[in-house]
């Protein structure tokens, strides 16, 4: 493929993040900078599965029934088979999903950041569109210290309850807006280590395997201890562990298809944009590696459903995409502004098969020394930014991404490299800048139990 029509979407993105940065500084950060215009846009529901990863999903060719009623969403849906997060953790993909922004543009880099108040979020701009918003979600970096709450007049964060203490309240609040526009935004835990699914649930998957070492639970700490390489996990016990992971799919999935249930009977499946997601998935030792600070596909491919009103579009997209699209996207089939110097682009021209290419997808990590990634046609880059060691995957092919081909592929990965090198270049100028996130002491307690703080 020529590099122009990539040099051409780099300029456009550059001019937009430079105008929207002077836009920025001259109203205040106040929020979108057009106006929008037109009858009231359709309802929306934002399901953010967190660590929940593309293909442990039926409707992503798992061989286990993990996930009927995600699938049951899904062959009504958008089904984009390569979502791409742009970080393989929560805060700084959430924040790029939620902005449309790059984490080197909007800052929170690391759980050391929050959500700067420059970054107009998706709820920011549709309450400015006259939508009622609200969101549903299980602490710890969506905690409201970490700005993740910008745009919601509603936001009601548990400390780890999940969704068997969220999920009642977003149903509660879903029915008393049902006959406004509204966007309802649910982040959950659930799937997320330790793998504890509820009591009736935890044998689904387990039954049929080989006992694990007697003892055996897959706590955070043991899971951290294996990913280290200090006690390493056997056979039995990554069997047992993935099955227990798995098990916690089922569980979301059954409140998924309990949500849907209550659309129907609302009338709101007729109206509204329903959305699931992930920002990120989880490793099961695929390149050596447990939990999910790793680049490779088994985190950073994550699932992407979009159910327009009326299930009015089904299918499945195969070219790459990134979650930082989801904005733009919800933001257009909304007939709401934009913000300005936005780095996602709207999904929707896509789904009715009117997509033009490049289709690329840009993610960056501070973890294990820092990584950063391009994927285009087929194949991922993926560098390690101490070393400067590339690895080249043809993903399609090789899903789990194990026959690294950069020594036999030069080329490639020259062409790829320079792709990255100039998406760096054109993020470089539009930095929003870094801030600290306050941690109160319950915030820290939770971060500990999710394995993210020491």
């Amino acid at each position: 493929m020529s590099i122009h029509p990539f040099l051409d979407r780099v300029s456009r993105v550059t001019a937009a993040l430079l105008l929207g940065v002077m836009v920025l500084i001259s109203a205040g950060c106040s929020g979108p900078s057009e106006e929008d215009s037109g009858e009231a846009g359709p309802p929306i529901v934002l399901i953010d599965l967190g660590t929940l990863r593309a293909d442990h999903l039926g409707s992503y060719g798992y061989p286990r029934q993990t996930s009927p009623e995600i699938d049951a969403l899904a062959a009504e849906s958008m089904r984009f088979e390569w979502a791409f997060s742009q970080a393989p953790n929560t805060a700084p993909s959430l924040a790029s999903t939620l902005t449309g922004l790059y984490p080197a543009t909007h800052g929170m880099r690391s759980g050391e950041n929050r959500l700067p108040d420059a970054a107009v979020t998706l709820a920011e701009a549709l309450a400015e569109r006259g939508y009622a918003t609200a969101a549903f979600v299980d602490g710890g970096y969506l905690s409201a210290g970490f700005g993740f709450d910008q745009g919601f007049a509603h936001y009601e964060s548990s400390s780890g309850g999940g969704l068997a203490e969220i999920g009642p309240r977003a149903i509660d609040w879903l029915r008393a807006h049902a006959s406004e526009p509204f966007f309802l935004m649910v982040h959950s835990y659930d799937v997320h280590a330790p793998y504890d699914p509820p009591q009736e649930l935890r044998d689904t998957f387990v039954a049929d395997l080989d006992s694990p070492a007697e003892g055996f639970e897959a706590t955070t700490e043991r899971l951290d201890a294996a990913h280290t390489g200090e006690r390493p996990l056997t056979p039995d016990e990554l069997e047992h562990a993935t099955a227990l992971y798995d098990a916690g799919i089922l569980y979301v999935d059954q409140w998924v298809g309990q949500l849907m249930d209550e659309l129907r009977d609302l009338g709101l499946d007729e109206r509204a944009i329903v959305v699931v997601v992930a920002d990120h998935g989880e490793a099961f030792l695929e390149h050596g590696a447990l939990l999910h600070d790793t680049p490779y596909t088994p985190v950073t491919r994550v699932p992407l459903i979009v159910r327009l009103p009326g299930a009015e579009l089904s299918g499945t997209v195969s070219q790459v995409v990134e979650t930082l699209d989801l904005t733009p996207t919800l933001l257009d089939l909304a007939g709401a502004a934009m913000p300005p110097g936005i780095q996602g682009e709207s999904l929707a021209p896509l789904m009715r098969g009117e997509g033009q290419p490049p289709y690329l997808a840009f993610g960056e990590s501070t973890d294990n020394g820092g990584t950063r990634y391009v994927a285009m046609g087929g194949y991922r880059l993926i560098v390690h930014t101490e070393t400067g060691q590339a690895e080249l995957f043809a993903f399609e092919a090789d899903p789990l991404e194990q026959d690294d081909l950069a020594a036999a592929d030069p080329q490639r990965v020259e062409a790829l490299l320079q792709r990255l090198e100039e998406w760096e270049q054109s993020v470089a100028g539009a930095v929003l800048g870094q801030e600290e996130a306050p941690m109160d002491d319950e915030t820290l307690e939770q971060l500990k139990s999710l394995g993210y703080v020491q």
